[in-house]
């Protein structure tokens, strides 16, 4: 596992107390109008690792170290719904500058990571597809309810632009094989938004040295594990550890219904779920009814935080490697909250349940 250090520090206090061998860690934000004291988080979108620091001087620097690109982001304290401004970048080892004016952090100018640029250019392709999304979602929700036929023929125009925007990403990576961002990018794309057969085609395309990278490997792996588990089919066993460290899978509750579901202490419609998975617990569990809950937590405090917040009394497990989890690919679980209704011989009798549909189903099994 990578080890990531954040050490948020003023401008001045650095000049005198780093070393300057130091420089590739360095994250320098260089801001216009933030008042001296603002606070700025900085947050790995891996490993949700966060920290903070204070503007002075309209500077503040922040020491990241890693061994290889990693996301990030940077935003300012939430107060009101015009603070809400973040920038996401990609930090490589090495110096890395953002320029960004009050109010508009979200367009801060980055300096400093070739795989940002990388990034950048793919947005720009896509930035005329999403402001007619953006037109088409606006058009939607204020569109005459009555008139379906209408609202129908929005969606569909929508889901064009939609297929029109996952094509310019596709594109990319079938073009650009040596490039890292397009093993990044087929990373995102694989989970849900592009059928198997196309990752596999488009990972193929991709140079021996982008095959080897984390991203790389992530998708091979996806490729090996990940099933089209359909209704009928047997469910597929595992391993994997709960909150006291003992390892959980289907055959504990052989001869039982057991409920796989997906979800993650983030997920908030997972957590408004809860309490009625919390209902069906208590009502069935007598009858013969399991839940397996299955995490796409990173952080142990965060997943076992939630578990005893939302009274989850029932077995939850977790491995803490998010969506890149093997349980989580062998299902294709990627939205959550996912469930897998399965039956005390093994067989999923149904998947993707909510809005009622468990309770329903539920009901007719015990009742």
């Amino acid at each position: 596992m990578k080890n990531y250090k954040f050490i948020p520090i003023s401008l001045f206090i650095l000049l005198i107390s780093c070393n300057p061998n130091e420089e590739h860690s360095k994250i320098v934000l260089e801001t216009t109008g933030f008042a001296d004291s603002t606070k700025i988080y900085l947050v790995n979108t891996e490993t949700v690792c966060t920290d903070s620091g204070y503007i002075i001087n309209n500077n503040l620097v922040f020491n990241a170290d890693v061994d290889e690109p990693t996301k990030f982001l940077i935003r300012p304290i939430f107060k009101t719904r015009a603070d809400f401004r973040v920038k996401t970048f990609w930090k490589e080892n090495k110096l890395l500058t953002i320029k960004a004016e009050k109010g508009k952090l979200d367009n801060a100018k980055i300096e400093g990571s070739v795989i940002q640029l990388q990034a950048d250019a793919v947005d720009a392709s896509k930035n005329h597809l999403k402001q007619i999304n953006d037109s088409l979602l606006k058009a939607y929700r204020s569109w005459d309810k009555e008139d379906t036929e209408g609202r129908l023929a929005v969606r569909r125009k929508g889901k064009e632009i939609m297929q029109a925007i996952t094509d310019v990403e596709t594109n990319y990576v079938k073009n650009n094989p040596d490039e890292l961002y397009s093993a990044i990018t087929l990373k995102q794309l694989m989970s849900y938004t592009i059928p198997k057969a196309e990752t596999k085609a488009l990972y193929e395309n991709l140079s021996v040295e982008m095959k080897a990278t984390k991203y790389g490997i992530t998708i091979k792996k996806f490729l090996d594990l990940s099933r089209d588990l359909k209704i009928g089919d047997q469910a597929v066993d595992f391993q994997l550890p709960d909150l006291d460290g003992n390892l959980v899978g289907l055959k504990k509750f052989k001869g039982k219904y057991i409920l796989l579901d997906f979800w993650g202490s983030g997920c908030g419609p997972c957590r408004m779920e809860n309490p009625n998975l919390l209902r069906y617990y208590k009502a069935y569990r007598e009858k013969g009814f399991e839940i397996i809950s299955i995490s796409f937590d990173k952080n142990r405090d965060d997943w076992a935080n939630a578990v005893e917040k939302d009274s989850m009394i029932w077995t939850t497990v977790c491995d803490l490697r998010g969506s890149d989890g093997d349980v989580i690919m062998t299902y294709n679980a990627y939205l959550m909250p996912t469930y897998y209704l399965i039956d005390p011989n093994g067989v999923i009798i149904d998947k993707h349940l909510g809005g009622g549909q468990l309770d329903n189903m539920l009901n007719k099994i015990f009742q």
